[in-house]
């Protein structure tokens, strides 16, 4: 009887550390899903996920469990009883996780392609006005140059049919992945009005008004 408890407990026991391991991932890796498009950093995961909020949550589960385990089930001792339970607790649990991963992962895909059918009717309606506009996140920092030195500035980048616009210091990931492919649909027609490496001659025009402005200064 003795060696059919031990065979039972060493499987239960190979059964409940698989489930703790794809507990440990799910939550690991549903900390990503949470935070998704972010780029993914295994590392810097690690550090935000606070896991041990999942310690903390699988110690209660077996407090639960032990408790459990003092109510008579028929062919098995305590220790087997306790492993049964923790390890049905524990894949509750991770149902759980897995589920609420998945939702948030659909929902956030979701929400994306939405954006990025805003964004890619944007860039047509743009692009039929000849006033393409590039968003960045930016924070309200003190301007490096004067007003008439920014007036300059846009004038050269309307040149070339572009504005850029701040949308405050808020990131959000989702409305990044709008403006990427906002940035995709825009780039060929940009590129046809102003011809191949048409970056590189702005930044070349606003540098030379830059430098124009810092020698001026310099005189005064």
């Amino acid at each position: 009887m003795n060696i059919v408890h031990k065979n039972i407990s060493r499987k239960l026991l190979i059964v409940n550390i698989t489930v703790l391991v794809l507990l440990f991932t799910v939550y690991i890796f549903g900390y990503y899903i949470f935070n998704y498009p972010l780029k993914f950093n295994f590392f810097q995961i690690i550090k935000e996920c606070e896991i041990y909020y999942l310690g903390i949550a699988l110690l209660f589960l077996a407090m639960v469990s032990w408790m459990i385990s003092t109510l008579k089930i028929k062919n098995l001792n305590v220790v087997n009883k306790f492993i049964l339970v923790y390890t049905i607790l524990c894949g509750l649990m991770l149902c759980y996780f897995l589920y609420v991963a998945t939702d948030t992962y659909i929902s956030t895909r979701k929400a994306i392609k939405e954006t990025e059918n805003k964004y890619i009717q944007q860039a047509k309606e743009d692009i039929k006005k000849d006033n393409v506009t590039y968003r960045f996140a930016g924070g309200f920092s003190i301007p490096e140059y004067d007003a008439e030195m920014l007036n300059k500035i846009d004038k050269i980048r309307k040149k070339f049919g572009i504005n850029y616009e701040s949308t405050g210091c808020t990131v959000d990931a989702i409305d990044m992945e709008g403006q990427k492919r906002y940035e995709e649909t825009v780039k060929p027609y940009l590129d046809k009005r102003n011809g191949k490496g048409w970056e590189e001659r702005m930044d070349k025009e606003i540098e030379k008004v830059k430098k124009v402005k810092i020698s001026n200064l310099g005189d005064g």
